[in-house]
């Protein structure tokens, strides 16, 4: 069943290595900006109605929509991916997405086959794509399982914002830290939102695609010149 296939694939102990990611959150932390529950809610807030919104879930629909095995589809997903490499300026940002990536299309090989997910992972080892995540998860999850259903797009969008807030609140109760249940009540905010963020990112405008908030992107920027860090990005 197609259900099982959501589950899978947004479980928190699919071996990505998220665990090891903030995509900019520690810079925060390392401020003083995001220091408890509520600047935590307020960050996560804007990560969601910037970066996962103008740029993954566009990526995640377009890969969706090219998926279907076709050499235009696959001339479409290639072009994305060159997209995603220039638009994601900060060098860990972009790193974490390529890592992320490759460890998805490892993981959708074995877990979630599929002709699109076959057709990256040769453009991956030809050197012609970078691997983005996005695109890996898009693809990992359009394809069908075993009785042939597939997962639609709205339902995949809805599932990488909401499956990236949540990999991203769990760090958080780490390194702040937080109690668990302060980051039950941060996600039931988060949960609330996401399903307006699916919309809004269905009717963006293509020409705004990769349009990123400075303030994120200097201090995803910042990150790799921190004394300690506990994540990658």
């Amino acid at each position: 069943m197609s259900g099982l296939t959501l589950l899978q694939l947004t479980d928190s102990a699919l071996p990505t290595g998220a665990f090891s990611h903030s995509f900019g959150l520690e810079a925060y932390l390392e401020s003083g900006e995001v220091h408890d529950e509520p600047t935590l809610l307020a960050w996560l807030e804007g990560f969601l109605a910037t970066q996962l919104e103008r740029i993954d879930a566009v990526a995640v629909r377009r890969t969706v929509r090219a998926s279907g095995g076709s050499s235009a589809g696959l001339a479409a997903i290639e072009a994305l991916d060159a997209e995603l490499t220039a638009l994601l300026v900060p060098a860990q940002l972009r790193s974490a997405s390529l890592k992320m990536g490759r460890r998805m299309l490892e993981i959708a090989r074995e877990a979630f086959p599929s002709e699109g997910v076959a057709q990256y992972s040769q453009a991956v080892a030809d050197g012609r794509c970078g691997g983005h995540y996005a695109i890996a998860f898009a693809l990992a999850g359009a394809g069908p399982d075993h009785t042939g259903h597939r997962l639609d797009e709205e339902t995949l969008v809805e599932a990488y914002l909401y499956s990236t807030l949540t990999s991203l609140t769990y760090n958080a109760v780490r390194a702040i830290p937080l109690g668990q249940l302060a980051g039950q009540r941060v996600l039931a905010s988060l949960r609330a939102q996401v399903p307006a963020a699916v919309v809004r990112s269905g009717a963006a405008d293509p020409r705004h695609f990769g349009a990123a908030a400075p303030a994120l992107e200097i201090h995803q920027m910042r990150h790799e010149h921190q004394r300690a860090r506990m994540f990658m990005s």
